[in-house]
């Protein structure tokens, strides 16, 4: 990478995860309140929890088309903003009520579009994997991060400890936006003419066969958030708030480990059979977790594999869009991929929440596993399926 990529790629990467590491401290302790929250029941508690990611999902579209027709540094900027006042009013909330539209607006500043806009604008096509990777695998830093601090916070603060640390970290993350992140060149964001040009992209096929399958992944993250943390507490005999001690070295692993396959795809050009691998990789390390239920080894194991396949697919499915793209169109598309990215996590929860309460947690595991094979089989027939959800005929030469 040149320098000015180097910059880019940092900044937009630190962005990233004190942002998302903001976010990833509250998932661990926001239940360890509602008990003394006025107006709080079990309905709400999961709505504060899942709002976040419905108002990503739902203003992921708009914030990137607004990226390319304002710029991306103004918008950023907005989006951060809005987490900041989001955070610092669940900080001074007494109530469930007010728990819930802290996080609608967290979830509002829907910045992710944008990031990954603003990496493709920064970074040549030969170094754009690496700097997805990057910016992918910050957000495996930041959910490390997260879930061994926001027990810490909450420990010596409360919730208001932790979500005063997020309002922050926000604050921090506007910082890059001038003194890191170079400047975009003249010629390299083309604004789009309306927003009939920029609905075209939910018809446009590589960038749906990208987005669907973040689609797939991230209902994996979502429903895993349901169940795997207790099963990680049963199998390695701790409390609560012990569980960064597992988290942290299964991440540090399953992030070392995604390197190798990230560089087989960029220099051998095979980010399909690396994405196949990646949901298989997902399937087992779910499957072993659910049979092996309470083993300390085996779901050790087991958890490493999962997020090493979770992480090499977080890391080629944005390069994949991208690549996909003009620079007149990436706003739009990244959009669209972060649109379908977090409506996953949302549809995951649901779906986890929905399977515990049916068929207990190692049913759960055993729909990650399906879920994992999902992803294989759309690394491999994807342009088929995205023919589908873009509204063209299917051709079965496919």
């Amino acid at each position: 990478m040149t320098p000015a990529e180097r910059r880019a790629v940092s900044g937009l990467s630190f962005i990233y995860v004190a942002r998302m590491l903001g976010l990833f401290m509250l998932m661990p302790v926001l239940s360890l309140d509602s008990g003394s929250l006025r107006g709080s029941t079990p309905l709400l508690l999961g709505l504060a929890i899942g709002i976040y990611g419905l108002a990503q999902a739902v203003l992921q579209f708009p914030f990137g088309v607004a990226s390319d027709r304002f710029g991306r540094k103004p918008v950023l900027a907005f989006g951060l903003l809005l987490f900041v006042l989001g955070s610092v009013m669940g900080a001074f909330t007494h109530s469930m009520w007010g728990i819930v539209i802290a996080r609608l607006l967290q979830g509002a500043g829907a910045v992710s579009s944008v990031l990954l806009a603003t990496a493709g604008d920064l970074t040549g096509e030969a170094h754009r994997t690496k700097a997805m990777a990057a910016i992918g695998g910050s957000i495996a830093v930041a959910y490390v991060l997260g879930i061994a601090l926001g027990p810490v916070f909450y420990g010596f603060s409360g919730l208001e400890g932790v979500f005063l640390a997020a309002a922050a970290l926000g604050v921090v993350a506007l910082l890059p936006l001038w003194r890191v992140i170079p400047p975009i060149p003249q010629g390299k964001q083309t604004r789009m003419g309306g927003w009939r040009e920029a609905l075209k992209m939910f018809t446009h096929v590589p960038v749906m066969t990208a987005s669907i399958g973040i689609f797939i992944l991230q209902m994996v993250l979502g429903a895993s958030f349901v169940v795997l943390s207790p099963e990680l507490v049963q199998a390695m005999h701790i409390t609560e708030g012990q569980i960064w001690m597992v988290y942290l070295p299964v991440m540090l692993l399953s992030v070392a480990a995604m390197v190798y396959p990230v560089l087989v795809a960029e220099r051998h050009k095979r980010h399909r059979e690396m994405l196949a691998a990646s949901g298989l990789a997902i399937a087992l390390g779910a499957l072993v977790m659910g049979l092996a239920s309470g083993h300390f080894w085996p779901v050790a194991v087991a958890a490493v594999v999962f997020f090493t396949g979770y992480n090499i697919a977080s890391a080629i499915l944005p390069s994949m869009m991208s690549r996909a793209t003009r620079a007149e169109q990436r706003g739009a598309a990244s959009g669209v991929y972060s649109l379908l990215q977090f409506l996953g996590i949302f549809v995951g929860g649901m779906v986890g929440g929905w399977g515990l309460g049916i068929f207990g947690e190692d049913g759960v595991f055993y729909i990650l596993a399906v879920v994992g094979a999902l992803l294989t089989l759309q690394s491999w027939n994807g342009k088929r399926l995205s023919r589908i959800f873009a509204g063209e005929a299917w051709d079965s030469r496919g």
